[in-house]
């Protein structure tokens, strides 16, 4: 992972392996690493996407999640996970 002596890199670091533990738990160990390289990479690109292209990014996400309760706890998890990586 990219500058893991910062610590808000550390703090994100934590954040996502948490956020992915489910998934890291039933998965081999050798293939964990890049489990985790993907997910930065696909939020890194939801995070660019939401800053730049707001609108786009709200059609997509109603395109992956098209019942408003999942998108609503999709929002939750993005709350409770900006406000651990960045503790």
């Amino acid at each position: 992972m990219k500058g893991q002596g910062d610590e808000g890199w550390q703090g994100y670091g934590r954040a996502l392996i948490r956020a992915m533990q489910e998934v890291l738990a039933e998965s081999p160990e050798d293939v964990q690493p890049h489990l985790l390289e993907t997910a930065d990479y696909w939020l890194s690109v939801g995070l660019a996407m939401g800053l730049r292209r707001p609108n786009e990014a709200s059609r997509l996400l109603e395109v992956i999640e098209s019942e408003e309760r999942n998108r609503t706890e999709l929002e939750a998890d993005a709350v409770a996970f900006a406000e651990e990586a960045l503790a």
